[in-house]
């Protein structure tokens, strides 16, 4: 029995060692213990984009798919064609609807701007559609041929003739023709001289093919007369001459009257020019006649990838590198792919979009100080509106626009918190704020010496001393050369720190606010509440220049 009992015991011993050995035997898992290393092929390595050309990335996406990379943009540029012509409107929704929503209000004006390509007149279009039978629409495009170099009064009265084509316009001409010696003759046996010449001219008025006479007929109809003018830009001709300016004030006259003086119509006015609102004031229009501003944003970066690769084509590579430098511009997009393809590995980014009035901006004092803050966060908060040359400047160069609080913006930072200023000065896109940080590196104020260093030093607050009286500086000291414009940029900096020996206590420091730098009086009592947020910088005794 003894040794049965030890047989059977030694048998499972074996049992129990057989079994680890094979892997028969089975454990509880050890969470958190077991990693799958990375595997590293051709086809799904993922490409670092800080030094890699655009040329080398859509090499590496067409050697995954066993083709020349001539080869595959060619096949990315037709599919992107192909999809442009479909006019599909990309996570536009917002937009769409803003637009839909202020064509129908009567009495307001409304503003609506965004950078080139942005496709306004595609979203303008989409919006018409969605319109209610209860809305009369006067729809005129600068750009076609028949309005170029048109007023914007003639265009208007030329729409609505176009619109109503030739039986309505017929049946309008012959009840004009009818209706005028009827009035005539009625007021002659009423009255005699200069009251029928008056009733004259109100009968003339009235049977006009005019855009007065759209309106009208919109309101008896019980319709909301909205009057659409797209690239309005082009529709004040001749702002500096005398004639040009005369025609330019009487069309905005018309607009007040039709909105803010009578409230009949509903007016929307579409630009890609930023500087337009400038000229609607110089043109003698209060700014309170404008009732809304809608700037047209961007594509959002999730849709916008999803449509370069679902859409057009591109591998997730080649979609990021494109989407880090033209954000979510999908015409800009389109011209860079064709840059690509004639340029191939000497393609520059900064060179697909033409800006001349950039280095001009850049050169000039006040226009820069509001560049440096655009590069740096996204806007610039204005203090004046009318008296800021800078801001102005900007906005005339199609650099940036002036937006104030109160706009409707798709995709733009919180502007108007934690400051008192009601206007700020915007990048006219993702890309220009690239080219903006690109040009305040190599371009320098005028009058300044461009061989002098530009750093700027950054150093980090510690939390308050245990005894809660002030804050010390602790660590080394960066300077960043250029313009910081992403977190790789932050990091290349930090890895070149330097040793800074001056005493905390002589070190000033200013926090910046509203777009300037403002000297802290008391920094143990200031900087107490401080958070990641807020921005600060500070003076050593030898360099003289504030630092951010």
């Amino acid at each position: 029995m003894r040794n049965g009992k030890w047989r059977h015991g030694h048998n499972a011993i074996w049992c129990l060692l057989l079994a680890c050995g094979v892997g028969c035997f089975v454990a509880p898992a050890r969470v958190g213990l077991y990693r799958v290393r990375p595997q590293r092929c051709q086809a799904c390595l993922r490409l670092s984009l800080k030094n890699v050309s655009f040329w080398e990335v859509a090499g590496a996406a067409a050697n995954a798919t066993n083709s020349a990379t001539g080869s595959y943009l060619e096949e990315v540029n037709r599919t992107a064609t192909k999809f442009l012509q479909s006019r599909a409107a990309v996570d536009r929704e917002d937009a769409v609807a803003n637009l839909s929503k202020h064509m129908t209000i009567q009495g307001k004006l409304c503003l609506v701007l965004g950078g080139r390509n942005l496709g306004k007149t595609l979203l303008k279009e989409k919006a018409i559609s969605r319109l209610k039978a209860n809305v009369n629409i006067l729809s005129v495009d600068m750009r076609d041929a028949d309005m170029l170099g048109k007023g914007l009064m003639t265009a208007l009265d030329l729409q609505r003739q176009n619109s109503l084509g030739w039986a309505r316009l017929a049946v309008e001409v012959s009840r004009a023709i009818i209706q005028l010696p009827v009035d005539y003759a009625l007021n002659r046996i009423r009255g005699a001289g200069a009251a029928a010449k008056e009733v004259l001219d109100v009968a003339v008025s009235r049977h006009q093919i005019n855009v007065n006479n759209f309106i009208s007929q919109s309101i008896s109809r019980r319709k909301i007369p909205s009057i659409i003018i797209d690239d309005a830009n082009l529709a004040l001709p001749g702002i500096t001459g005398e004639d040009g300016s005369a025609a330019a004030k009487s069309a905005l006259q018309a607009i007040t009257k039709w909105t803010k003086q009578t409230g009949q119509a509903s007016v929307m006015m579409i630009s890609s020019e930023f500087g337009y609102p400038f000229r609607l004031l110089a043109n003698g229009l209060a700014l309170s006649t404008i009732g809304r501003v809608i700037v047209i944003g961007e594509v959002p970066k999730y849709d916008m990838l999803k449509m370069l690769q679902e859409d057009w084509g591109m591998d997730a590579d080649l979609a990021n590198i494109f989407y880090k430098y033209f954000g979510g511009d999908i015409y800009t997009t389109k011209q860079a792919l064709d840059m690509l393809m004639d340029k191939k590995d000497k393609f520059n980014p900064f060179a697909v979009v033409d800006c001349p009035g950039l280095p001009s901006c850049v050169e000039d004092p006040e226009a820069r100080a509001h560049l440096e803050n655009m590069a740096k966060q996204g806007f610039s908060p204005v203090r004046n509106v009318k008296t800021d040359k800078g801001a102005r400047m900007i906005a005339e160069e199609n650099v940036g626009g002036v937006i104030k609080e109160g706009a409707i913006t798709f995709g733009l930072p919180d502007i108007f918190t934690n400051t008192s200023c009601e206007w700020a000065v915007i990048p006219s896109s993702y890309h220009m704020r690239l080219k903006i940080a690109d040009k305040l590196k190599n371009i320098f104020p005028s009058g300044t010496d461009a061989t002098a260093p530009r750093a700027v030093w950054v150093r980090q607050l510690s939390k308050p001393r245990k005894d809660g009286k002030e804050f010390e500086l602790i660590g080394n000291a960066f300077k960043i050369t250029a313009s910081v414009v992403d977190v790789d940029d932050l990091k290349e900096a930090i890895e070149k720190k330097e040793k800074l020996t001056i005493a905390a206590s002589k070190i000033d420091v200013y926090r910046q606010k509203d777009g300037g730098w403002v000297k802290e009086e008391k920094m143990s009592a200031s900087l107490r509440d401080t958070d990641e947020a807020d921005c600060y910088g500070f003076v050593l005794p030898s360099a003289g220049v504030a630092s951010a």
